[in-house]
């Protein structure tokens, strides 16, 4: 008699991740070759609305920055509103759907000198920074914890990072 068929676990592919603004504005990758423009950065990031992102995204530790253009400007070609905005990136949605939050400021755990910067639920949380990779895509180490111990890491794409959804 032959065992039970068993499917193997489907492994998310990585695509391009979302950013939720302050605003609860959600930004997404337009993609690897967005509408260049004669003055400034290309619109990199669609938030709906008229509003866009543009250039590229820096990130800080837990802090990201954006340069958000206004309606007037997001299909011309040259800036007329433009704001850098830097928030806390409160909240991390990995592309297996783990919700994972801030863990605060100060004293947290560490391994192999990266803080533990967002817990994941009980056993897991994320170490170290996250890696910001061409084509909208991020990834960040997380790791498998036994109260304080460290038992595994992977590196992990992120589907959504920014501030926390209501």
């Amino acid at each position: 008699m032959l065992p039970p068929f068993t499917a193997l676990a489907s492994v998310p592919t990585a695509s391009a991740a979302q950013i939720r603004l302050p605003d609860q504005r959600l930004c997404t990758y337009v993609g690897p070759a967005p509408r260049q423009r004669d003055l400034g950065d290309p619109i990199t990031y669609d938030c709906g609305d008229g509003r866009g992102l543009r250039g590229e995204v820096r990130i800080d530790g837990t802090y990201m920055t954006v340069d958000r253009e206004g309606r007037e400007n997001f299909d011309r070609d040259a800036i007329i509103e433009s704001e850098d905005i830097r928030f806390l990136i409160a909240e991390i949605v990995l592309a297996d759907g783990t919700v994972c939050r801030h863990a605060g400021e100060g004293a947290t755990l560490a391994f192999d000198g990266k803080r533990l910067n967002y817990t994941c639920g009980r056993s897991a949380g994320l170490i170290g920074d996250i890696e910001i990779l061409a084509g909208g895509l991020f990834e960040v180490e997380k790791a498998a914890l036994r109260g304080t111990e460290l038992i595994a890491s992977e590196r992990v794409p992120i589907r959504r990072l920014g501030a926390v959804s209501r």
